[in-house]
């Protein structure tokens, strides 16, 4: 009798475990949360670099909005730029920055010991909850694949935009279409030698097993294709009818077509598979930040559901946390299933060596067409 006495009081004080366990932690992240937050506005601030972007003021003032205690001082500028700044900063013994915001390509010129491993800074469970997120996981583009989350899966902005006047779409079914010689002379990209325009893309093209080299080749080689290097000119040689297929950043496109010139995207995939991502992706928390209880605040909010509504809805662009509504997006915006995407931010395509290689093939093309 005093044995089942016995296994029952042990089994009702185990049971009691199992319940009280998931409550201990629950409590646990809520006092760290409630800390975070105390200690934040006792710091104050939170120091941003990042690039010119006009979705960053409104996404500030929602933060700020909740958190009025903690001012944003935000540093605008160019991604390499601000990378060279906090780097000098850095070696003069100024720690000055908390959290760097940018393209992919921003973070290949930190060293590793620079940028803070992020996961043990998330405090919100539904921020590392990986099942909320783009094929149930976080993602990252740095080389380590442990500090530079990206936020934005930017779809249909990469593959391409025509003359709506000009060019039926469906006769672009694949990228060779291209190379049809109907559309000789009748093409145009933004410089792939340049991040931010053009380059993307061109990972993309070198990255695909089906295009590659001998596709870059003949794209720059064969079709009398114009380059440019300006950002709005791609566009107006496209509403002017100079070209009728443009290579190149979609935002402009959009903007453009807004204003009622005759120019759009293209409308479906290509047959390798579509480009996912692009533009100013990506958040990292850089190592002995000044202000890290701020900082962590910020990664939290931002990266939270409230977070990543407020991100898609004022960059207009998909966001990787799935479990928010997309209604706010136009169609052609969100990711759809069946469809073979290609995670151009992501760390393992933004291999050093491979961009290296795909810059020396357009370069050498574009060469010989300057011949």
């Amino acid at each position: 009798m005093k044995q089942l006495i016995r296994a029952t009081l042990i089994f009702l004080f185990f049971t009691d475990l199992a319940w009280i366990s998931p409550m201990l932690a629950a409590e646990g992240w809520k006092q760290e949360w409630e800390k975070t937050i105390q200690a934040a506005k006792r710091e104050g601030e939170v120091a941003i670099y990042g690039p010119h972007n006009p979705m960053y003021r409104p996404l500030w003032d929602a933060f700020q909005k909740i958190y009025p205690g903690v001012k944003i001082n935000f540093v605008p500028g160019k991604g390499s730029e601000l990378t060279q700044r906090i780097l000098t900063e850095r070696r003069a013994d100024k720690y000055l920055a908390d959290i760097v915001m940018g393209g992919s390509s921003t973070y290949l010129a930190y060293p590793p010991s620079a940028l803070e491993r992020l996961r043990p800074h998330l405090i919100l469970p539904e921020t590392y909850d990986e099942s909320a997120w783009w094929q149930k996981k976080l993602w990252f583009a740095d080389p380590q694949n442990q500090s530079a989350i990206l936020l934005t899966g930017e779809v249909g902005t990469r593959r391409g935009s025509h003359n709506t006047a000009l060019l039926d779409p469906k006769e672009i079914q694949s990228w060779w279409d291209l190379l049809k010689p109907k559309f000789k002379g009748k093409l145009g990209t933004f410089d792939p030698m340049v991040s931010g325009g053009g380059g993307e893309t061109f990972v993309f093209l070198h990255y695909s097993p089906a295009l590659g080299t001998r596709f870059i080749t003949r794209l720059l080689t064969e079709t009398d294709i114009l380059v440019t290097r300006d950002l709005e000119q791609g566009t107006d040689w496209l509403g002017r009818g100079r070209i009728i297929f443009y290579i190149g950043s979609g935002q402009p496109i959009m903007r453009a077509k807004q204003q009622g010139l005759p120019v759009d995207l293209l409308p479906h995939p290509l047959k390798e598979g579509e480009i996912m991502g692009g533009g100013a992706c990506c958040m990292a928390l850089l190592n002995r930040a000044p202000h890290l209880n701020a900082a962590r605040l910020f990664v939290n909010w931002v990266l939270s559901r409230e977070g990543q509504i407020a991100w898609q809805k004022y960059s207009e662009t998909n966001s990787l946390r799935m479990d928010i509504s997309k209604d706010d997006l136009p169609s052609w915006a969100v990711p759809q299933n069946g469809v073979d995407y290609f995670m151009l931010n992501a760390s393992q395509n933004q291999d050093p060596a491979k961009i290296k290689a795909m810059y020396k093939i357009a370069d050498e093309a574009l060469r010989k067409i300057q011949r």
